[in-house]
């Protein structure tokens, strides 16, 4: 057993030395560009934007999250259940409730 977890940990360590290596070759070898305004700016297109214009609309963000959790839960039970082909009634429930809970949220949303 220690000869197994002792291979394991060579074989980590050995990895994380060459990827090391690979990191500091190509930070020493890439290509730099000098460092310009628009480099340094706070956006990627270089356009300055006024802080009054951007706006997070928090309760889409909320929307989608929940809409995420819907289908992430409606799948791990789908899947997890399909294991037991004896018991088809609860993927069927689940899939029914989200259903019925996409719905909701979806007419909630709308208005």
């Amino acid at each position: 057993m220690l000869m197994g977890l002792a291979g394991f940990t060579v074989i980590v360590g050995l990895a994380l030395l060459v990827s090391l290596f690979l990191l500091g070759a190509g930070r020493e070898f890439s290509a730099k560009s000098p460092d310009t305004e628009g480099k340094l700016a706070p956006y990627a297109c270089g356009e300055p934007i006024p802080a009054a214009k951007v706006r997070l609309n928090m309760e889409n963000f909320f929307i989608y999250a929940v809409f995420f959790m819907i289908f992430d839960v409606l799948g791990f039970v789908v899947v997890t259940s399909m294991h037991n082909p004896g018991s088809p009634l609860l993927p069927l429930f689940y899939v029914g409730t989200s259903l019925v809970s996409v719905l909701a949220l979806n007419t909630l949303w709308r208005s």
